[in-house]
């Protein structure tokens, strides 16, 4: 039987209530082998931290791992912040805009080197696409006077990155309109429902609609557009646990880099399925499962100073990050061996 984890979601927000702010040396602090990390729901990152129990690489690496599941957004930041978690899965632009506001905050153990995302519309949309011949521009363009749907609010920085994706293929604030539709179930009634013209789209939500037919790919803005090749996701620490706990760092950081070539070794692949379909849902389909799947290559335990230097400088054109004090590689990540 699976070793599955209690997730203590309400006992880590009850100790984030009963202890405010919190503090770096507060009594939060895990013990010296156990390391707490906090899972959103629904995402991918649940997938490798399961592999990485279910085939004992983090009992070898000798450590214990607990998991707390809670919601994203302000509240998974507020875990970090107080000691309640060590380690959390987080944007990019959400862990370097903490780093250039000088918080205790690092980047360590890799992430997603980018986060596959697609363009798409309702099924039968007479929209540009690029399976029917369009280029990537023209696809872009054909969202002149609709309404697009997007994973997160207006004004985040995903959004921005679609505001001057779409700029680049000469659109202008006012030239459509953008929509929060959310992810998952959210994102799918919107598109079935024909609330929204278009939508961007990020795994897992996108390969099972576009497995099941419930909607058309207007383009896979991965391929296509630089502001979706960057870093797409990474795993968020806090600066000061890493610097005082080296051993359990490494040791947790060896267990994810085991765990991301495990899930991406074909011969897995029907173990990987079970994984999948546990982390996003049992009613995804076969084949949006073995789609998910398959995107699990952007998984990589190593950072380069290169991916994240384009991809701060891609955060700072778009306005997420602001040009001083600089982000650099070297006050960003701290990788572990």
């Amino acid at each position: 039987m699976r070793d599955r984890w209690k997730l203590t979601l309400g006992a880590s927000l009850a100790a984030l209530l009963m202890a405010g702010c919190g503090t770096s040396g507060g009594s939060g602090a895990a013990s010296g082998d156990t390391v707490r990390v906090m899972l959103v729901p629904g995402t991918i990152w649940g997938v490798p931290l399961q592999a990485a129990q279910d085939q004992g690489y983090f009992k070898a690496a000798g450590i214990d791992v607990s998991v707390d599941e809670v919601s994203g957004g302000m509240g998974a930041n507020q875990l970090l912040a107080s000691n309640t978690v060590e380690y959390g899965a987080s944007s990019p632009s959400q862990a370097l805009a903490a780093v250039q506001e000088n918080q205790d905050v690092t980047i360590a153990c890799g992430g997603n080197k980018f986060t596959p995302t697609a363009l798409v519309a309702p099924a039968g949309s007479t929209l540009p696409s690029t399976k029917t011949g369009a280029t990537a521009d023209q696809v872009l363009q054909g969202l002149r006077g609709k309404t697009v749907g997007i994973p997160v609010a207006v004004g985040t920085g995903t959004a921005n990155l679609l505001v001057e994706t779409l700029a680049g293929a000469g659109l202008k604030t006012g030239d459509y309109s953008l929509i929060n539709i959310g992810t998952g179930a959210s994102a799918q009634a919107a598109l079935t429902a024909k609330r929204v013209d278009a939508a961007m789209v990020v795994t897992p939500t996108v390969e099972p609609m576009l497995a099941d037919g419930q909607v058309t790919e207007l383009a896979y803005l991965s391929d296509s557009a630089p502001n979706y090749q960057l870093i797409g996701g990474v795993w968020q620490a806090r600066r000061s646990w890493v610097e005082q706990h080296p051993k359990e760092s490494a040791a947790f950081c060896s267990a994810m880099k085991q765990a991301y070539a495990y899930l991406q070794d074909p011969k897995n692949s029907s173990t990987v399925d079970g994984l999948v379909s546990d982390a996003v849902g049992k009613k995804t389909s076969a084949a949006g499962v073995a789609a998910i799947r398959e995107h699990l290559t952007v998984l990589d335990a190593d950072i380069t100073a290169d991916a994240m230097q384009k991809t701060i400088d891609g955060l700072t054109r778009a306005g997420v990050l602001k040009a001083q004090p600089p982000v650099t590689f070297a006050g960003a990540v701290k990788l572990s061996s």
